[in-house]
């Protein structure tokens, strides 16, 4: 059986081929804006592509994410803890609980087997940590690999309640000669003791084995900030930027036939 899963994120798109539970091909891009759908459609024929069949093959799509509903030709859409959950499952089996952050958005789910038993997603001032660290960089002529790689405790502090607070902060400490470098490390702490208050959230916690997906995943200097403070060893697969359209993937050849 060949299914389909395609995850459009805030930013990105990821897409996904699977066959009997293996992905055969996998394609990602920038969502766009007006033109999400066309950016989506794209992203997927480059998947087909990848995996070496054609659209026709493929039994079902399910989509998911913040623009699921915007793909008129995806079979279903799913919600995100869904998608989340069940690619947690097939990308480490072991897993008790999920965290997936990307470039708006932090969720937290617990597992019991497949089933969810809890589950939370950001406050409204956690939200848009990729995006805000990402804007920030740029502003300041930082490459995201020279962010990634930041080691080091925080000599200067800005605001961790809001990113609006955290730029102004992080504006005025560069004005008056701070180290750009010193300053980005600030805001990735913030960012992750924000990302910590939405793990709080969670009434009852798993630590057992916790697998982080979406594209904060791969801000290594981000993940060990989270880590330091949260206490938790995140366990990060290959394909955790593709985990929702995994997700979905897997999901729709659940529900082939329902």
């Amino acid at each position: 059986m060949i299914t389909a899963g395609i995850d459009v994120g805030f930013v990105n798109t990821r897409a996904v081929v699977m066959k009997d539970g293996k992905v055969i091909g996998k394609a990602g891009g920038l969502s766009g804006g007006a033109g999400r759908q066309a950016n989506a459609r794209a992203i997927y024929d480059k998947a087909l592509a990848d995996a070496g069949v054609k659209e026709t093959d493929v039994e079902k799509v399910v989509s998911t994410g913040k623009g699921k509903f915007n793909l008129t030709f995806s079979d279903e859409q799913l919600g995100e803890t869904l998608t989340a959950a069940k690619a947690a499952k097939m990308l480490v089996p072991e897993s008790t609980t999920v965290v997936d952050i990307g470039a708006d958005e932090v969720l937290v789910a617990t597992l019991d087997s497949e089933k969810i038993t809890e589950f939370v997603i950001n406050q409204k001032c956690a939200a848009g940590l990729g995006v805000f660290l990402e804007d920030m960089a740029e502003r300041f002529e930082i490459s995201i690999e020279e962010l990634s790689a930041l080691e080091g405790p925080c000599t200067v502090m800005v605001n961790d309640g809001c990113v609006v607070f955290a730029e102004l902060d992080a504006l005025s400490l560069v004005n008056r000669g701070t180290d750009v470098k010193e300053v980005m490390k600030s805001l990735i702490e913030s960012c992750a003791w924000r990302a910590n208050s939405t793990l709080n959230d969670i009434y009852k916690k798993s630590d057992d084995c916790v697998v982080m997906f979406g594209g904060m995943s791969q801000n290594a200097a981000f993940v060990k900030a989270l880590a330091r403070i949260s206490g938790i060893e995140f366990l990060i697969p290959d394909d955790a930027v593709f985990a929702g359209a995994i997700g979905a993937a897997a999901l729709a050849a659940d529900r082939c036939g329902k």
